[in-house]
C-alpha cells in the first residue's frame, strides 16, 4: 500500500502519483489498502505511540470506520504481540458504553501485523480543546470529567484498566448535542501490550509539543507494581488538574526528572501556579493525586461524587445534582478587626488581624450580613449577590452592642486594594451550612480599603430630602410624559380573561379611569388531560416516570414582569421591593424583564392582589400543571417546542445571570405559552417532594421549601444538569435570587 505524502490518502502499490494533488506516493504497509477483503483504507488519520490509525469504509455495509494497525517496530518486535493483542482486543470489545469507542472487529495482516476495527468519530481530542481554551471552569471540568469517568467506570467494573489515560486519548465528538454523549475514550486496555513505548512517547512530546504518557502516569506505574483502577484515577486527577490550572502538575526536562516528581514530590497547590479554585475543589483533586494508592480516591464514582459536591454544594432537602443558582464570594473588611461575622443569622467566622474575611460559595440573592464585637454596636447591612464577587466594609461604632443598621458598600467586583493571597487556613464548622469561609493572607502589605463611612455634607438632611422630593416629582412627570410619547399607554384594554386575545408576548398596559395604568398579563387556556410526569433517565429527583391527570387551567403567557409587579407595589404601597430596583421602582428599560428577587411569599402576595383587582382567583401553578404545560400535555415532549434542544428557543447558557425581556425566545409551547424553559426559574406552589416509587427521602428543613422549574439564563443546555421540562429543584420559601421569578395560573 502507498500513501500520498501530502493528503495522506491510501492507494495501491501501482499508484506512483496521487491523483488528487499530484504529489508522489510512498510505500507504507505491505499489501493492498483492503484488509480481509472488506475494509477499504481511505486515508491516514494519525500516528500514535504504537500504531497508525486509518479512516476506512466497509466494502458491503458502506459504514465509516477507524482502523488501528499495530506496527511491530513501534512496540518492540514482541514475539507474543499477536497473541497478547488478540486478548486485549477481546477485552476492549467487551466494553459497551456510550463514552468508550466501540471495538467491532480484529484481524492480522500477513500473520504478524494486528489491527483493530473501531467506530469512527469526528471531533477533536481533549488535548486540542485544552490547548485552545487553556483553563476550564470547575463546572465545565466536572461536565467533561463526569463523562470520562462514566466510560472508565464501565471498564473498571469489568476488571479492565486503561493504563494510559491522557487528553490525547479522549475525543470530543462534534456530532453530539450533549457533552455527556460526545466524550469518547480511545485505546482501552491496549497500553498493556506496549513495549518500549514510554521513551518514544516522551520524545514525541518534546518534539511535537504533545502531552505524552509520562506526564499522567501514577507513581506505581514507574515501579514494578501492577497498575489497577486507582492508577487510572491518578491519571484522571492529573487531567483534572490540567483542566483547572492550564498545565499538568509535574513537568521536567527528562524522564527521570518527571518520574522523581511523580514518586516523591507533593502535588503543587493551585495557588502556587497562580490559579484560584475553591478549597473544596482543590481537596478533591489532591485526593486523586495521593502517592499511596491506598489513600487515593477509591473509585471513579467516588471521584465524581466528591467533585460534584465541591462544585455544587448540596442543598437542604432532597438530594439533587446541582445548585439552583450561581454562587460567588463576599469580601468583608471589618473595623475593628477580629470581629464575628454572620450571614443570614448563621455564624460564618471571625475576621483576621487585618480585618479581612472572605465568604466563598454564597448563593445569588439578597443576604443579611451582621458583624459584631464586644464593646461595639452591631453592624447590619444587606448585600445583593448576583454571581460576581462583592466587597463590603463594616465599620462598627463603640457602644453597648445593640444592633445598628448600616449602609452596605457593594461593588461589582473585588477592589484593587483587596488582598490577593489567601491563607491556607480554612475556617469551618457545623453552623456554616453552605457558605465556606477563607481568610485573606495580606502579608506585610498595608491594606487601604475605602470604609464607605458617610461624611457629613454642608447641607442638612432636611434640605437634601426636600430637594430630592422635588427632583423625584420632576423626573416622575418627565417619565410619564416620555412613556406616553413612546406609546406605552394604550386605550385598548387587554381583557386578561384567559383567551388568546391579541397574542402579544408581553404585558399590555391599559388606562384606568380612576388611577394609574392597569397592566394585564395575557393568559392561555391549557386543556385537561393526562401525561407522563418525570423521566426515568433523568436526574435522581426526576425519577421515576409516572402518570398524572390534569384539570383544565389558564396560565400566564409570560412570566410576571417588572412593570406588572411595580403596579402591585404602587397599588398596595408595598415597602419591600426587589433588591435591584432603585428608589422602589425598576430601572428604565427593564420594565419588560421578568421580575426577580421575589420570595415565595412575595409571589403569593402578588397573586392575592391581582385576584382582588380582577375579581378572579389567581395562584402559583402546581409542579404538575407547570410540567404538563412545558411538555405539551400528553405529547410528553422534553422541551416546550419538541424533543430536541434549540438554542434560539430558550435564554440559557448566558455568561452572566442576565434575563431577557419576556417573549424574547421565539418558541412557545403548543398553546402559545412563552419562556417555560430558560430566562428565570419559576416558583410553583408544590412543597419539596419526591415522586412515587423514588428511593430518595425528604430531609428535615428549618423552613418550608418549594419546587422551582424552568431554569435560569445562567444554566446550561448540555451536560448532566441540562435544563429540560422535567428539571426540578427545591429552594427555601424565603429565597430571593436574580434568577428566580414566577407566573400565575387560575382554574
Amino acid at each position: 500500500m502507498k500513501e500520498c505524502q501530502l493528503c495522506k490518502n491510501c492507494y495501491g502499490d501501482d499508484v506512483a502519483t496521487c491523483p488528487k494533488d499530484g504529489m508522489p506516493t510512498m510505500h507504507t504497509i505491505q499489501g493492498e489498502p483492503v484488509l480481509e477483503g472488506k475494509y477499504h483504507l481511505e486515508s491516514r488519520l494519525g500516528q500514535g505511540g504504537m500504531g497508525v490509525v486509518y479512516k476506512a469504509r466497509h466494502a458491503y455495509l458502506k459504514t465509516q470506520l477507524a482502523i488501528k494497525i499495530i506496527l511491530p517496530d513501534l512496540v518492540g518486535n514482541d514475539p507474543q504481540l499477536v497473541t497478547r493483542f488478540r486478548q486485549e482486543a477481546l477485552a476492549a470489545a467487551a466494553i459497551r458504553h456510550q463514552n468508550v469507542v466501540a471495538v467491532t472487529d480484529y484481524g492480522v495482516i500477513g500473520g504478524s501485523i494486528p489491527f483493530l476495527v473501531m467506530e469512527y468519530v469526528e471531533g477533536e481530542a481533549l488535548h486540542d480543546l485544552l490547548t485552545r481554551e487553556k483553563v476550564l471552569s470547575p463546572e465545565r471540568a466536572l461536565e467533561i470529567m463526569s463523562a470520562i469517568c462514566a466510560g472508565v467506570g464501565a471498564a473498571h467494573h469489568q476488571g479492565i484498566v486503561h493504563r494510559d489515560l491522557k487528553p490525547l486519548n479522549i475525543m470530543i465528538c462534534s456530532d453530539k448535542p450533549n457533552l455527556s454523549d460526545a466524550v469518547k475514550i480511545l485505546d482501552f486496555g491496549l497500553a498493556k501490550i506496549k513495549s518500549g513505548e514510554l521513551l518514544g512517547s516522551f520524545i514525541q512530546a518534546q518534539t511535537t509539543g504533545l502531552m505524552g504518557s509520562p506526564y499522567y502516569m501514577a507513581p506505581e506505574q514507574w515501579a514494578d507494581d501492577e497498575p489497577d483502577s486507582r492508577s487510572d484515577i491518578y491519571s484522571l486527577g492529573v487531567m483534572l488538574f490540567q483542566m483547572l490550572a492550564g498545565d499538568v502538575p509535574f513537568k521536567g526536562s527528562s524522564i527521570p526528572a518527571i518520574m522523581k516528581k511523580h514518586i516523591s514530590d507533593a502535588a503543587p497547590t493551585f495557588a502556587s501556579v497562580g490559579v484560584t479554585v475553591s478549597p473544596e475543589v482543590e481537596r478533591v483533586v489532591l485526593h486523586t493525586l495521593a502517592k499511596d494508592k491506598d489513600k487515593r480516591t477509591a473509585s471513579v464514582e467516588q471521584m465524581i461524587a466528591e467533585l460534584r459536591e465541591a462544585v455544587y454544594p448540596a442543598g437542604i432537602g432532597i438530594h439533587t445534582t446541582g445548585s439552583a443558582f450561581p454562587v460567588s464570594s463576599i469580601n468583608v473588611r471589618t473595623v475593628p478587626p477580629q470581629s464575628r461575622v454572620w450571614v443570614d443569622n448563621r455564624p460564618v467566622g471571625e475576621s483576621r488581624e487585618d480585618g479581612w474575611i472572605t465568604l466563598n460559595g454564597v448563593q445569588a440573592g439578597s443576604h443579611r450580613v451582621k458583624v459584631s464585637k464586644d464593646g461595639f454596636e452591631d453592624w447590619v447591612g444587606d448585600v445583593l449577590v448576583d454571581g460576581t464577587p462583592k466587597q463590603i466594609t463594616a465599620e462598627l461604632r463603640p457602644g453597648t452592642g445593640q444592633n445598628m443598621p448600616a449602609p452596605t458598600v457593594a461593588y461589582s467586583g473585588v477592589g484593587q486594594d483587596t488582598p490577593q493571597r489567601m491563607a491556607s487556613t480554612q475556617i469551618s464548622g457545623k453552623d456554616m451550612a453552605k457558605t465556606s469561609v477563607q481568610a485573606w493572607d495580606t502579608g506585610p502589605q498595608d491594606v487601604q480599603v475605602d470604609s464607605g463611612k458617610q461624611k457629613r455634607g454642608i447641607f442638612s438632611p432636611w434640605v437634601l430630602g426636600a430637594a430630592g422630593l422635588v427632583l423625584l416629582m420632576v423626573l416622575g412627570g418627565a417619565g410619564l410624559g416620555g412613556a406616553y410619547m413612546m406609546g406605552l399607554f394604550s386605550a385598548k384594554p387587554d381583557p386578561g380573561n384567559g383567551t388568546n386575545g391579541t397574542n402579544q408576548a408581553t404585558p399590555t398596559p391599559t388606562v384606568s379611569p380612576t388611577g394609574p395604568p392597569v397592566i394585564r398579563t395575557e393568559m392561555v387556556e391549557i386543556p385537561a388531560g393526562s401525561f407522563k410526569m418525570g423521566r426515568s433517565d433523568g436526574r435522581e429527583n426526576e425519577r421515576p416516570e409516572h402518570d398524572q391527570q390534569v384539570a383544565k387551567f389558564f396560565i400566564d403567557k409570560t412570566e410576571v414582569t417588572n412593570a406588572e409587579y411595580f403596579a402591585f407595589v404602587q397599588a398596595t404601597n408595598r415597602q419591600e421591593t426587589p433588591g435591584h430596583w432603585v428608589n422602589g421602582r425598576p430601572l428604565a428599560g427593564q420594565e419588560k424583564l421578568p421580575v426577580t428577587l421575589v420570595s415565595y411569599d412575595d409571589a403569593v402576595a402578588f397573586a392575592e392582589w391581582r385576584s382582588k383587582r380582577d375579581s378572579a382567583t389567581y395562584r402559583l401553578p402546581t409542579e404538575i400543571e407547570w410540567e404538563y404545560a412545558a411538555r405539551n400535555g400528553s405529547a410528553n415532549d422534553l422541551y416546550p417546542w419538541g424533543d430536541k434542544f434549540q438554542s434560539r428557543c430558550a435564554v440559557l447558557d448566558q455568561p452572566n445571570n442576565d434575563p431577557k425581556p419576556v417573549g424574547t425566545a421565539s418558541c412557545p409551547n403548543e398553546w402559545g405559552v412563552m419562556d417555560l424553559i430558560g430566562n428565570v426559574f419559576e416558583w410553583t406552589s408544590t412543597e419539596v417532594s419526591v415522586y412515587p416509587g423514588s428511593t430518595l427521602a425528604v430531609a428535615p428543613v428549618d423552613e418550608p421549601h418549594y419546587m422551582i422549574r424552568g431554569g435560569g439564563a445562567f444554566y446550561k443546555s448540555t451536560g448532566a444538569d441540562r435544563i429540560t421540562s422535567t428539571f426540578r429543584q427545591e429552594v427555601a420559601k424565603s429565597t430571593k435570587s436574580p434568577g428566580l421569578g414566577f407566573r400565575l395560573v387560575r382554574n
